[in-house]
């Protein structure tokens, strides 16, 4: 976490519970079910600085691929926008989707704009570059219904 966060002095682990209603909130904005273990509850980190204050927040998704899980972590700054990402692991054949030119596609992302991640990537579609898109996606959605929505309120 310290990868994208690297003047981060610690971290919170925050878990939001999912009941029924917010799973199908979700649900509908992606278009699909989440996967087992993605049902019940989302979780995030925020870093903190050396004052204990938020300097941002990391994500740590996954998605299904062709040969398994694809896992990434993405880091927003205090406004939620995207500042990096990185594959952290997969069993994927083709790797186009661990390229820095992907990758950097997604940064400026706000997760409000979520939606916008389908059609940032213009290249051939893989099982990587889907389960990335999909899964970035779904945690932006779900950031977006369940912590940036309520911030503030």
């Amino acid at each position: 976490m310290t990868r994208i966060f690297p003047d981060a002095k610690d971290y919170r682990t925050v878990t939001v519970d999912l009941d029924d209603a917010k799973r199908a909130a979700i649900e509908k904005a992606i278009g699909h079910e989440l996967l087992p273990g993605q049902r019940d509850q989302f979780q995030y980190f925020e870093m903190t600085g050396p004052a204990g204050e938020v300097i941002g927040t990391i994500i740590a998704g996954s998605q299904k691929g062709e040969y398994g899980a694809v896992e990434f972590v993405f880091g927003m700054d205090r406004s939620n926008t995207i500042v990096d990402l990185y594959i952290q692991r997969s069993r994927e054949r083709d790797q186009r989707f661990k390229q820095k030119e992907f990758l950097e596609l997604f940064r400026g992302v706000k997760s409000g704009d979520g939606k916008s991640i389908e059609s940032r990537y213009i290249g051939e579609s893989t099982p990587g570059t889907t389960a990335v898109i999909r899964g970035m996606l779904k945690e932006l959605t779900a950031f977006d219904q369940l912590v940036a929505n309520r911030q503030g309120s």
